[in-house]
């Protein structure tokens, strides 16, 4: 065994200070990567919570219910099920003949809370306004799902699509 024999497999300490910066740089950069498409997450994953919340506030019995003697979308969403600084219009459609008709628009502004009057009224209507000519914008998440709507009476379920832009 030759007298050298005890510094094997040792380095510099600066040199392994380098060594472990950059790795650790590395695993950063590939977080930022992959971040976006790890569930829950993503723009995406946020729309789709959205609609899921927005789904359990409007339905009854499993049902839209979008005729005359039924509350509106945007009276039974609260809130609780809109994400925190995000913008969220709500849109349910329903089959009448061949085609897809809009039965229920709701548009609800960044920070809308009812209960203290924030983002409520001319906030709402200037949104829902803005939706109804450009639709949401093109950088918004979207998600759909297809949902019962009882349209002109509780007894006249139809097909229907909830859905649910974020931005």
């Amino acid at each position: 065994m030759s007298h050298w024999s005890w510094c094997r497999g040792q380095t510099e300490p600066l040199a392994a200070i380098f060594a472990v910066s950059i790795f650790a740089m590395g695993l950063g950069l590939y977080v930022m990567a992959v971040q976006p498409v790890v569930p829950g997450y993503s723009d995406q994953s946020t729309a789709e919570q959205t609609a899921d919340r927005v789904w359990n506030e409007i339905e009854q019995d499993g049902i839209v219910q979008s005729h005359s003697d039924a509350d509106t979308v945007g009276e039974l969403i609260t809130n609780e099920s809109l994400p925190v600084g995000k913008t969220v219009a709500v849109e349910v459609t329903a089959v009448d003949g061949n085609e897809y008709r809009t039965v229920e628009t709701a548009a609800f502004p960044s920070g809308y809370n009812p209960e203290e009057g924030i983002g409520t009224g001319s906030d709402r209507t200037e949104l829902e306004a803005y939706v109804d000519e450009h639709g949401p914008p093109a950088e918004a998440s979207v998600a759909t799902q297809s949902v019962p709507v009882a349209v002109d009476h509780p007894a006249d379920v139809r097909s229907g699509t909830l859905r649910v832009a974020v931005w």
